[in-house]
């Protein structure tokens, strides 16, 4: 009798779902503040740490003698690789979550590489 309505029943799932959406998200945005990546430059004298949203914990400096602007080429490499590898993290755990929560939702693998650009 209900053939025809295709995913009907599924909407009611997602609404509940969404519901717990804020929820969730909050609890992921807590759980990555207390999650920390690192990055490291090509030289490997300076490792940044920062936690997955993207607020830097830590920088590192090896002592060594380098000019200030092979230096500042460091930090910005070191902070950048830091920078991505926290949003890949996010972005990871927010498709994990979605998935757990079993929400198909179209376009969120795009939305998510913008987000990373990647």
């Amino acid at each position: 009798m209900f053939k025809g309505l295709g995913n009907l029943g599924n909407i009611a799932s997602m609404m509940g779902a969404f519901k717990e959406l804020p929820q969730k998200m909050q609890e992921l945005n807590t759980r990555m503040k207390s999650e920390h990546v690192s990055g490291s430059s090509s030289c490997g004298r300076v490792l940044v740490v920062v936690n997955c949203v993207g607020e830097v914990q830590s920088v590192t400096i090896i002592e060594v003698e380098l000019e200030k602007a092979e230096l500042e080429q460091a930090v910005t490499e070191a902070t950048n690789q830091a920078g991505a590898t926290a949003k890949q993290t996010y972005a990871d755990s927010i498709r994990d979550m979605v998935s757990e929560m079993n929400l198909d939702m179209p376009g969120i693998d795009g939305l998510l590489t913008s987000f990373t650009g990647n």
